[in-house]
Formats: C-alpha cells, structure tokens, sequence
C-alpha cells in the first residue's frame, strides 16, 4: 500500500510558525513521510514547526520516536523549534520522560504559539542574492562584516571560504537566486544557502583531509564541524554547514 494514501498532512502559517496537522496512521510504513516531511517544513526556517495530533492514529506508542529523529537532525544546523501538541487522544503518552530533552509539548496549538514569544538566544542574519558569479564576492564580504560585528574573528576565515563556496555552488549548479543565512548560537555558526534546485548535494563526512584549493563542496566537509543539506517544503533544497568556535565544548 502506498504510504501517501495512509497519511495526509494539513499545513499552515500563523505567526512565523508552520503548523502541522497530520491525519491517517502513523505506522512503520508512514513513518518515513511524516518524518521528510518535518524536515522540509524545518528546513524552511520557520520561527517554529507545530505539529497537531489530533486527528492522527499511532499504529505504536513507539512511533512518537518520529519528533526526536526530527529534532536531532535539525538541532545540528538550526534553531527552528518542534512542538507537539498531543491532543486528547495521545494526551496519556510518555511525554514527559527523555522525550522532554529534547520537545517541546504543550496542550493546545494557542498555548504552543505562546510559547514562542521568547526567540532562543541568538543572532541571524540573511542576504538575498541573485544567480551571478558576482554574488560569491558580495557574499564573502557580507560574511566578513557580520563576523566583525559578532565579534567572532577566528571562525571569519572559515566561514568565509564555506559561504563563496556555497552560493558558488548554487549558481553554477542550481542558477536560481539564494538565500545566505548565517545563525550564531551556543558558539556555533551555521552557513546555510537556499536555492530553488531540489536536486541532492553530494558532501562527504565534515573534517576529512584537506582537498585541493578550488573543491567546491570538500572543502566545505573539510572546514565544517557538521554539514549536510535538506530538501525544503516551498521547494528547492537547502545546503548547511556548521562551524564551531575554539573552545566550544563539544557537546554544545
């Protein structure tokens, strides 16, 4: 059976926050696409991701393991928020145990949203830029001057170098516009670059030995404490890297 037809998902806006309403059967088979499906609504950076359960029936208690997968793919890179709402239905599940670590769970859609009021500690910024090699440039010094006013000196060199090559990368490959976002948080920078291309990126493990000048994407493995990319729920898919600064635990 196809999983598609078991479940649906209803989407909307409401204050910066996208909200998830999943209906049909959670169930080994479906876990995968309320899973992908997370990940593209995350990767759209939405101040948070809001999933309703009201109207979804969960084959196995276990299956709620679904919202941590989500969360720890996307704390790599991103400061985008998961609340579940459980409903009355799944109001009596272990919520509260390790699962607390790691989500947010409130009673009501309204209460979640209240709940937003605080962003997390923090600083972002974004630059649009359009599909020209001229951007690579106007992207290097956009990078250098948020780093000089974060005052984040020693991770300007890498950061700068990941970004060029970034949006380097999406408009030879993806000849679409970009979206540079830089997000500082816990010691940590992520260079993250949108584009309407959704087809995969290939990055090989973070920290593998140094490739020669001019490599593009290894050379982003390379300077990176993590990166990946994540297709995005508009569309078009987004390539992210992390960088972290010296003397940043590495459990942060």
């Amino acid at each position: 059976m196809d999983p598609d037809r078991q479940l649906s998902c209803a989407l909307s806006e409401l204050q910066g926050t996208t909200i998830v309403r999943p209906s049909g059967v959670l169930d080994v088979r479906t876990y995968p696409v309320l899973r992908d499906l997370l990940l593209k609504c995350a990767a759209d950076q939405p101040l948070a991701v809001v999933v309703d359960l009201a109207e979804l029936e969960l084959a196995h208690d276990h299956l709620t393991s679904v919202f941590v997968t989500v969360w720890l793919r996307v704390s790599q890179w991103s400061a985008v928020r998961l609340v579940v709402v459980p409903g009355p239905a799944h109001a009596d599940l272990s919520w509260h145990g390790p699962m607390r670590r790691f989500l947010s769970v409130r009673p009501t859609v309204p209460a979640a949203l209240a709940e937003l009021g605080e962003p997390p500690p923090r600083r972002r910024t974004e630059l649009w830029l359009p599909p020209s090699p001229l951007s690579v440039r106007a992207a290097r010094r956009f990078v250098t001057d948020t780093c000089d006013n974060w005052t984040i000196g020693p991770l300007a060199g890498s950061a700068v170098t990941v970004a060029g090559e970034l949006v380097e990368n999406a408009a030879e490959h993806a000849r679409s516009p970009a979206r540079l976002r830089l997000e500082l948080r816990l010691g940590r920078l992520t260079v993250a670059v949108a584009d309407d291309d959704s087809r995969p990126v290939s990055l090989p493990p973070p920290g593998r030995k140094a490739p020669e000048p001019g490599s593009g994407l290894p050379l982003v493995a390379h300077l990176a404490h993590a990166a990946g990319w994540s297709p995005r729920q508009s569309g078009g898919k987004v390539v992210w890297a992390v960088l972290r600064a010296p003397g940043t635990p590495p459990g942060r």
